[in-house]
């Protein structure tokens, strides 16, 4: 995710609070409609344990020491979608060793993809107002609480990026790299600590892992939008579903980043 621009202001986060205020009334009509759209609850039983995903872990930072001398700083993606990659290969592998239905345990089952994406795409709009107050309050906050608020260098690097080889950029960015993340986190992670802890906790334990590795500056609007796609996929169990709207996500602030505006893809 890329963090946004320096606070707009006390204005600016003013407006943010009280549209994250409004926001948070539609958590209830976002999960009746989901509910209502997927009416169905498939509940996943993982065979892999934290051993498998400390074994990622080890994996994903061996990849990204080794990638530093491989990508250049202005390829910053492409070295976030090798090393993912990795991850990502590793746990199919996983999955296929150890669940009899292999890979399709990884949110890939068959049927109701098209409910699904409906499902999605509904509580994403339903929870837009929330999502776009808490980005907005949430530099005001950091600068309130005596926290520096600066973008992270990605958020340079990408507007740095000539013309010809910003569709590259968005591409690995709406399409590539919410695959690899929601395979890691949403089906990976997640059901192992739901599976632990409970519905409510492992989708907070999830969010608060993918959201810690952005950084404080986007923690909090990162958080809200990894427990949407966290909720979704717990209804939905379609990998489909969650990498569509984060896609879409991606897709949004991409289009307000080269317009002139630097919001935060996840």
């Amino acid at each position: 995710m890329i963090v946004g621009e320096p606070s707009l202001g006390p204005a600016a986060g003013v407006a943010g609070l009280a549209l994250a205020s409004a926001g948070a009334a539609l958590v209830p009509l976002a999960s009746a409609a989901v509910r209502r759209v997927f009416p169905g609850r498939n509940v996943v039983f993982v065979r892999w344990g934290f051993s498998h995903v400390a074994l990622v872990l080890a994996l994903l930072l061996l990849l990204f020491w080794a990638s530093g001398p491989v990508f250049p700083a202005g390829r910053v993606l492409e070295r976030h979608a090798a090393v993912l990659g990795g991850g990502c290969l590793l746990v199919a592998l996983f999955a296929r060793r150890l669940d009899p239905e292999g890979l399709r345990c990884l949110g890939l089952w068959r049927g109701g993809q098209a409910r699904a994406l409906l499902a999605g795409f509904a509580a994403y709009v339903l929870l837009a107002p929330l999502l776009l107050g808490v980005f907005l309050a949430w530099p005001a906050f950091l600068e309130w609480t005596g926290h520096e608020n600066r973008p992270q260098p990605i958020v340079e690097l990408l507007r740095a990026i000539p013309a010809e080889g910003r569709p590259v950029a968005v591409l690995l960015g709406v399409a590539v790299l919410p695959l690899l993340e929601e395979l890691l986190f949403r089906a990976f992670l997640q059901p192992l600590l739901v599976q632990n802890l409970s519905d409510r906790l492992g989708i907070l334990a999830t969010s608060f892992v993918f959201a810690a590795l952005h950084g404080a500056s986007a923690f909090l609007p990162i958080l809200a939008l990894s427990l949407v796609l966290g909720g979704v996929m717990l209804r939905t169990q379609r990998l489909l579903a969650v990498w569509a709207v984060h896609g879409l996500h991606n897709g949004l602030m991409f289009l307000a980043l080269y317009s002139g505006y630097a919001p935060q893809p996840a």
